[in-house]
């Protein structure tokens, strides 16, 4: 019988708890959410001995949020909750660890990392772990993939635009929480009398006339003038028009300047990188941690965007290591600006870039130009590999046990300890089977879900010899040990 505060499980919308039952319809809390369903529809959770603990109270968010992270491993992608992505990842727990530590040490050693591998060996996972741990720690992030037709790093503009497009920002301590630059600019208005005399804002012409012009202006993002104002300052160059004639009907009657697009602009955009990480710095967060994937890209540009796209790479690896006096100063077609020397006066922002192997990633010792411009050191780069066997299997009982735990009745097959164990040992042998260099991460992350998927996807009962028969033949195909259409 249903009742209030029954456990249920609903074909469609999951696992819930009964709130109250009202003739043949019962509201019901599915993962934080309220839902109105026809009572017959409902399923009660009954719990074997050997079934895991149904979840405490209050736990329900994170049963979702670990259906949401189940459902990114099944697809291969990365899951967006960050406590998920730690537990969900392969020795997660030292991973964040590491990077919590060179976090904590940035502003006297500075930190550039470059996440190095083949394709398919955690690039894209790592750097998102590490804006899971950069927000956990108090640092505001800035990801972007690089695209020739859009984040064009031969094109700083569209980079820049790109990394404050994409600003993440932690929570405060009163629980608020910026949601974008849009957010950031009413940050710095309401502390203008920290901001305003910060040396490196106070250089840019940019950033200092722009936010004084603003401050003529009512902050509201139903004003879609004000927000095309504010999106110049975001990168968006072509707004210049709209911040110079609000802010003159508004009374601010100093020029602004254009923010250029053509020719070699990394030292501007670098430098506008600079004063953003000093704000932010100002307004009590950690700092700016800028995370950039798909690196690999200019290795197919023609000679003259390939030296631009390296001299901002050049300029932004300086501002995050500490200062060398060994190096040239940067190439610039906008001089006249008089942007004081801050690629010597660092380290400024964090840089972590995913980065596909590559010939020019070989010799660490290669000049000005090449894709190493971004390395100062051998400590700098990171070389992803595939776990341990050991490891391997450890986690996928781990993700097996959890999954039992929190995907419903259907998968209480897994409770089974035995099981589990008999179906990790089963895809570790498997995977011990595949070369290294043929460990896609990604794959056999997904092939540990397969086992509660197929359990979910069926109506009929599974037993366990079958599970693990299935898992069997599709790790064996993941191997490369059998063709799909052999027997």
């Amino acid at each position: 019988m249903i009742v209030s505060g029954t456990q249920v499980e609903h074909a469609e919308y999951g696992i819930g708890t009964v709130l109250a039952v009202l003739g043949d319809v019962a509201t019901v809390e599915f993962f934080g959410e309220a839902l109105d369903v026809v009572a017959g529809e409902l399923m009660p959770r009954q719990q074997s001995k050997q079934a895991a603990p149904p979840p405490a109270r209050g736990q329900t968010s994170t049963d979702f949020a670990f259906r949401k992270s189940f459902e990114a491993v099944n697809l291969g992608v990365v899951p967006t909750d960050p406590d998920q992505l730690v537990d969900l990842t392969i020795g997660g727990e030292q991973a964040s660890d590491e990077i919590g530590s060179l976090l904590a040490n940035a502003s006297e050693d500075g930190v550039c990392r470059i996440f190095m591998g083949y394709y398919g060996s955690g690039k894209s996972h790592h750097l998102h772990l590490v804006k899971a741990v950069a927000i956990r720690d108090g640092w505001v992030t800035a990801s972007l993939e690089l695209d020739p037709k859009a984040a064009d790093p031969a094109k700083p503009a569209t980079v820049y635009q790109g990394l404050v497009g994409g600003l993440e920002f932690p929570m405060r301590a009163d629980g608020s929480r910026s949601a974008d630059f849009f957010d950031l600019i009413k940050e710095i208005r309401d502390n203008w009398s920290v901001v305003r005399d910060l040396p490196y804002f106070k250089r840019s012409p940019w950033f200092s006339k722009g936010l004084e012009a603003l401050l003529y202006l009512s902050h509201r993002r139903d004003d879609t003038d004000y927000v095309a104002a504010v999106s110049w300052l975001a990168g968006q160059v072509k707004q210049i028009g709209a911040i110079r004639s609000l802010s003159w009907r508004g009374g601010h009657k100093t020029q602004i300047p254009i923010l250029p697009q053509t020719k070699d602009t990394g030292l501007i955009y670098a430098y506008n990188l600079v004063v953003l990480h000093e704000i932010l710095k100002a307004l009590g967060y950690k700092g700016l941690a800028l995370i950039i994937d798909e690196a690999e890209h200019v290795r197919s540009y023609s000679f003259n965007r390939y030296i631009r796209a390296n001299n901002f790479f050049d300029i932004i690896a300086r501002c995050a290591h500490a200062p060398r006096k060994d190096l040239q100063k940067p190439q610039s077609d906008y001089e006249h600006f008089d942007l004081p020397p801050f690629w010597k006066e660092g380290p400024h922002f964090t840089l972590f870039v995913g980065l596909t192997e590559g010939e020019d990633t070989h010799d660490l010792k290669r000049k000005m130009g090449e894709m190493s411009v971004l390395i100062h050191d051998p400590k700098d780069v990171v070389h992803l590999e595939p776990p341990c066997e050991s490891d391997y299997e450890k986690w996928c009982e781990a993700f097996l046990a959890e999954s039992a735990g929190r995907l419903g009745p259907k998968v209480q097959l897994l409770a089974d300890p035995g099981l589990r164990a008999r179906i990790a040992a089963t895809l570790r042998h498997h995977f011990d089977q595949t070369p290294v260099s043929e460990r896609i991460l990604r794959n056999w992350t997904k092939i540990a879900g397969f086992a509660p998927a197929v359990l979910m996807s069926r109506d009929g009962a599974t037993n366990s010899d079958e599970l693990v028969e299935l898992i069997d033949e599709a790790a064996r195909q993941i191997a490369g040990e059998m063709l799909p259409w052999d027997d």
